[in-house]
């Protein structure tokens, strides 16, 4: 999904500079500003308006006529703010009056900027909201270009110059809906989460950074989830929570209260066969999640437990939010690590009697 989502940008960028190539004649350096600010809004508007199409669309792989009328719908939400983003730079490239070198310079600093600003952004709210912070942010680019005084204006007979017009509107729109859904979990949201219907309702908690997203849903008092349970497990039920990392791959947030007898049904899963080799004394868990596995080394008798978690969201939910639903990152000897896991094992002197890793996945990218 990643590199269809790059391809289909970079296809909107170029069909916006061939745009600009074919269309040479209209945009000329006489009315620079008033091109690149409408150029600007229209990028600001499609950027709101794509979004908003993409997350209502249902796409599939079934080898059907649906599913290629869904994917060229979101190909085209996709590529359309792209174009106007092409037509922007292609012009400020090839019409500024400046050298070039400059310009060139000024597009790679926004860019950097830009890739810098998008994790801060993505740390900070949702992904939704981040789009819409963006496109407030171009719409006051469109406000700068307007003011630059590059040229003249052309006679008002276009819908490009009823968009000049309103270009403050325009800004001041972006701007309080990306504040207004920054503020709610009501707003602007995905609808269809890997194939099934998401209602803030269902959470208790959403996150998103750079480079996941994760939810945590209400609790509910279920038979515990097991990777693989032995037909000997004891019927019993326990309050638990799903704690979902990109809509897909999913962990047990068991409720626990730092009570390990509670837990012995963890006796009973394959994942923890392990265990029943004597002397184990340190252990480490690759991929916390919800804990599951942290509390299998402290049930088995380890007293000496690091767990080594790539994604801090995922430790803030332990250590923070729902500490008080489950008391994993209290209990004694247990202590977590948020860093990749490989360079973590690699840079420390520590060894460990066992190191567990049960069916860490992620969806990111897909």
């Amino acid at each position: 999904m990643a590199f269809f989502v790059i391809s289909i940008a970079m296809f909107g960028l170029t069909a916006g500079a061939v745009f600009v190539y074919l269309r040479r004649e209209r945009f000329r350096p006489a009315q620079l500003s008033y091109d690149l600010a409408v150029a600007a809004l229209a990028f600001a508007l499609t950027t709101d308006l794509a979004m908003l199409v993409q997350l209502t669309l249902v796409t599939g792989a079934s080898p059907s006529l649906t599913s290629l009328v869904a994917w060229t719908e979101f190909a085209l939400c996709l590529a359309l703010p792209f174009f106007f983003s092409g037509v922007v730079v292609s012009m400020a490239l090839t019409r500024s009056p400046y050298a070039i070198g400059n310009v060139y310079g000024a597009d790679l600093i926004g860019a950097a900027a830009g890739c810098i600003g998008v994790l801060m952004l993505l740390n900070l709210m949702s992904g939704p909201s981040a789009v819409l912070w963006i496109g407030a942010l171009i719409g006051l680019a469109a406000l700068g270009f307007a003011g630059s005084g590059l040229g003249t204006l052309p006679e008002p007979a276009s819908l490009g110059s009823k968009l000049f017009r309103y270009r403050r509107s325009i800004f001041i729109g972006c701007l309080l809906f990306a504040i207004a859904n920054t503020l709610t979990t009501y707003g602007v949201r995905p609808l269809i989460i890997k194939d099934h219907v998401e209602t803030p309702a269902d959470l208790a908690f959403d996150r998103w950074n750079s480079f996941s997203r994760i939810t945590v849903s209400r609790s509910e008092t279920v038979p515990p989830a097991m990777f693989g349970a032995s037909p000997r497990l004891p019927h019993s039920t326990i309050e638990q929570r799903a704690l979902n990392i990109d809509g897909g791959a999913g962990t047990a947030l068991y409720r626990f209260d730092g009570v390990l007898a509670n837990l012995e049904f963890l006796r009973y899963d394959v994942t923890n066969l392990a265990y029943a080799i004597p002397g184990l004394k340190t252990g480490a868990v690759i991929g916390v999640g919800g804990g599951r596995d942290v509390l299998s080394q402290r049930l088995f008798g380890l007293r000496d437990v690091t767990g080594v978690e790539i994604n801090p969201i995922i430790i803030d939910v332990l250590e923070r939010h729902f500490s008080g639903y489950s008391a994993v990152a209290a209990l004694d000897g247990v202590k977590f690590e948020v860093d990749e896991a490989r360079s973590w094992f690699a840079r420390t002197p520590r060894s460990f009697d066992v190191i567990q890793m049960s069916l860490i996945d992620t969806w990111a990218a897909t």
